[in-house]
């Protein structure tokens, strides 16, 4: 349906900004051997708990309407003090009292990297090894306009041990894609600079933050890939890390065509829902720094392992933290 005025000037004002332990104890008798310590848990043990134990459980009986963020959400958005929490803030879980104030809504998929024999490049870390337990979060910045959406996808890479989860957010651009068929462009950690002014004004704010944070380059648009190259999915370190520049997530031909006739009145969930088990969502390449577009390598794969499913986990406490390298 058509909106006023005002409720199209709000999803202008969205950006890709937020797109954000458990123990025991026992006593017993003092004869008794104190009880061992748990060994550290796997990767596919990590996202098998999140999965089973958080966002199966939370499914949604019924959708939420999307909506769109209020002003006062708006205002949020352009302070340091909130913003900066998407790049300090580590963990799978949104601290207590916090909401996502933007990308409010999505759907949440199993996903394998798989990486392809061969692939060019000779990267390392994740992007040599690929990640068979992977948790990724499609969202809409805002409820679509008519003819406009602003889709991301958000990836948490599970990795063993006591190291945490490595994550990533992906986009087209922070500004409004035409049509509503969320695979309709390629995603990258790299985006082009907004061309309207309120999405320029908090993409200035957000880069305020970063260089709050510390890092070595505040450009909002330009997320690092380091910690990916730099870890393995048993916790290991990589001691000579390569890492692209640039990572490009296409859409697959099937991935496309599901969602080639979506308009403003369908539920990017549960068209997402219709995606086949086991058929790759994306095809992965890279890019070096200052390679022209017909450069870009294969990678691999996004492989979807399990249903596309939306929950209040997802929307109400599963978070993805921002990664930018620092100085």
């Amino acid at each position: 349906m058509m909106q006023g005025h005002k409720n199209k000037m709000l999803p202008r004002l969205i950006c890709l900004l937020a797109i954000t332990a458990s123990g025991c104890q026992s006593a017993g008798p003092v004869a008794h051997a104190p009880n061992p310590v748990a060994p550290p848990r796997t990767a596919c043990q990590k996202a098998d708990s999140m999965w089973h134990d958080r966002i199966i459980p939370s499914r949604y009986d019924q959708l939420p309407p999307l909506t769109t963020p209020g002003i006062f959400d708006v205002l949020k958005l352009l302070t340091t003090r909130f913003s900066v929490k998407a790049l300090t803030v580590e963990g799978d879980e949104l601290e207590e009292g916090r909401r996502k104030l933007i990308h409010a809504f999505g759907a949440e998929a199993r996903l394998r990297l798989v990486i392809s024999p061969g692939a060019a490049g000779g990267y390392t870390g994740i992007f040599q090894s690929g990640a068979e337990c992977v948790i990724g979060r499609f969202s809409l910045a805002s409820k679509p306009a008519i003819d406009t959406s602003i889709p991301a996808l958000a990836l948490k890479v599970f990795i063993g041990g006591d190291r945490p989860s490595l994550n990533l957010h992906l986009m087209h651009s922070i500004d409004d894609q035409a049509g509503h068929n969320f695979f309709a462009r390629t995603f990258s950690n790299i985006l082009p600079p907004a061309n309207a002014f309120a999405k320029r004004l908090l993409a200035s704010a957000f880069e305020r933050s970063a260089v709050q944070f510390g890092a070595s380059d505040p450009d909002p648009g330009r997320l690092t890939l380091e910690h990916l190259a730099g870890t393995l999915p048993d916790g290991a370190r990589v001691a000579a890390p390569k890492t692209p520049y640039q990572l490009l997530v296409k859409p697959t031909a099937s991935s496309r065509a599901l969602m080639q006739d979506a308009d403003a009145e369908d539920d990017f969930r549960l068209k997402l829902a219709g995606l086949p088990v086991g058929q790759a969502v994306y095809e992965l390449y890279t890019l070096a720094e200052g390679d022209p577009a017909e450069r870009a390598r294969l990678l691999g794969e996004l492989v979807l392992a399990a249903p596309v499913v939306s929950s209040h986990y997802g929307d109400e406490k599963l978070y993805f933290q921002h990664n930018m390298a620092r100085k």
